[in-house]
């Protein structure tokens, strides 16, 4: 199987019906939901954390225990959009602010670009140093080369790649002066009282793919940034977005489509390393309350993916 980090886009959360379901047993429906898809993909262990209005309501775990860290892999990437985002809201940026504005060298790519995956970089050499850096836990960019040789590809055009945010972790470390999991946990993660830190396994690729936690803290996470009643949960389109298709959007760190008077937000992530390391993610929060965190402990293609997500927004809105 092919080195990857994966993200699946526009194809989920589709076609839902006008309505959620919110009866008391929803949790329920979503666990049970869960373990029926681990069961029919042949899924050892993964975790699961529910939540509603912005409260965990549930953490389930299968084969390990629901409380432990999970890899995020690509999920990483709210985090850094997140946390590149303080430093926009602060002053210290603007979506505008350029590559060069920041190192002193490089392409006239912006802040804005690299969270949206529109930067015109359409390689990706993350790809192929990600199973050597595996076990490094210090955040360590692969792009630098990048910077001097800029982009290849037409900027403006949205093609999802670790290297926009492997280089937005390297403009956020240079702008700060701190390691760039430091910099982000104080602006995004501290404020909220967790406490994760950048796998020790994939810490390397932090920036893109490597942050670790509970289902349960970044459940909590996601509420805090994209819920309904935050800034950019009420009204993404105000801050960095791309199109994806579909009437999808990317940006900023989350996939997000407009849903009945609101929008839906969720992303995807695999880590397929063969032999060494196969983990996926997805975090999806639904307008009308529901959200939910999931991990487990296998490299999934497409159809598996995707089922999870039919599976789990059944159980909120089946037989609406």
């Amino acid at each position: 199987m092919r080195l990857c980090i994966k993200s699946l886009l526009a194809a989920l959360t589709l076609a839902l019906p006008l309505g959620a379901a919110e009866p008391e047993d929803t949790s329920e429906k979503l666990e049970k939901a869960f373990q029926d898809w681990m069961q029919k993909f042949g899924i050892e262990s993964g975790a699961l954390a529910i939540s509603y209005k912005g409260e965990v309501v549930r953490r389930v775990g299968v084969g390990r225990d629901a409380d432990d860290p999970v890899e995020l892999a690509s999920v990483s990437k709210s985090i850094t959009a997140m946390c590149a985002l303080s430093l926009i809201e602060d002053g210290t940026w603007t979506a505008s602010t350029t590559v060069v504005d920041v190192m002193g060298d490089g392409p006239q790519v912006t802040v804005g670009q690299l969270m949206t995956h529109s930067s015109g970089y359409d390689t990706d050499i993350t790809q192929g140093a990600m199973s050597d850096m595996l076990d490094t836990p210090e955040h360590v960019g692969t792009t630098r080369d990048s910077f001097a040789a800029g982009p290849q590809g037409q900027a403006g055009t949205y093609v999802y790649t670790n290297e926009n945010y492997d280089m937005l972790g390297a403009l956020i470390a240079a702008q700060t002066g701190a390691p760039y999991d430091e910099a982000c946990a104080a602006r995004v993660l501290a404020p909220l009282g967790i406490t994760a830190q950048p796998s020790v396994r994939t810490g390397a690729f932090a920036a893109y793919g490597g942050w670790a936690m509970s289902v349960a803290d970044y459940a909590t996470f996601h509420v805090a940034h994209f819920g309904p009643d935050t800034p950019v949960g009420r009204a993404p389109a105000e801050f960095p977005n791309a199109e994806i298709g579909g009437g999808a959007r990317y940006g900023p760190g989350m996939v997000w489509r407009e849903f009945r008077s609101g929008h839906n937000f969720w992303h995807f992530g695999a880590l397929c390393l063969p032999e060494q390391l196969n983990v996926g993610s997805f975090a999806v929060q639904w307008n009308g309350g529901w959200a939910v965190t999931a991990a487990y402990d296998a490299c999934l293609e497409w159809p598996a993916m995707s089922a999870l997500d039919g599976a789990l927004a059944n159980a909120v809105f089946g037989g609406q």
